[in-house]
């Protein structure tokens, strides 16, 4: 009789896990994914982005760093280093003032503020950024909204960042 009630539990545990089996191998595949997508984001920002975003910008009466720089003028910042360009690319979302010399109506403003997505492509150069090798550019919903080059872009960032 008890080896009755032990193949009676045996059965009724296989019965139970064996509708689990799928749902493991999910539970797997999401712990996968989450580690792929956590490595994948650890090599997003390389040493040499590390060592760019430290780099000394001196611009008018003062001194403050690339990482200073895009952290108060951009949100939800993504860095990327392109080594055999020598660019450093930022990524991220618009909010005020960056680019309020433009008439955008406050509907506009609101869209940029949720979905605005600005592009920075700056050469370096001697552990500088090159101002004339520079690239903005303003996009919602993958369409240019406004597109900038050259020293002018680059001193207007620094401008925005020195007086907000």
């Amino acid at each position: 009789m008890k080896w009755m009630t032990k193949l009676a539990w045996i059965t009724c545990m296989c019965a139970l896990l064996s509708g689990c089996g799928e749902r493991f191998a999910e539970i797997k595949d999401a712990a996968s994914g989450i580690n792929a997508a956590a490595d994948s984001a650890a090599s997003a920002v390389s040493r040499d982005v590390h060592a760019i975003r430290a780099m000394a910008i001196n611009y008018g009466d003062t001194t403050f760093t690339v990482n200073d720089l895009f952290k108060t003028i951009l949100r939800d910042i993504r860095w990327d280093y392109d080594l055999e360009k020598d660019e450093l690319h930022v990524r991220g979302t618009w909010q005020p003032p960056i680019f309020s010399d433009q008439a955008w109506d406050q509907e506009m403003t609101k869209k940029l503020a949720e979905a605005g997505i600005v592009n920075v492509i700056c050469k370096i150069t001697d552990d500088t950024l090159d101002p004339p090798h520079t690239t903005i550019t303003l996009s919602y919903k993958d369409e240019i909204i406004l597109e900038q080059s050259g020293e002018e872009a680059l001193y207007q960032l620094y401008d925005t960042f020195l007086h907000p």
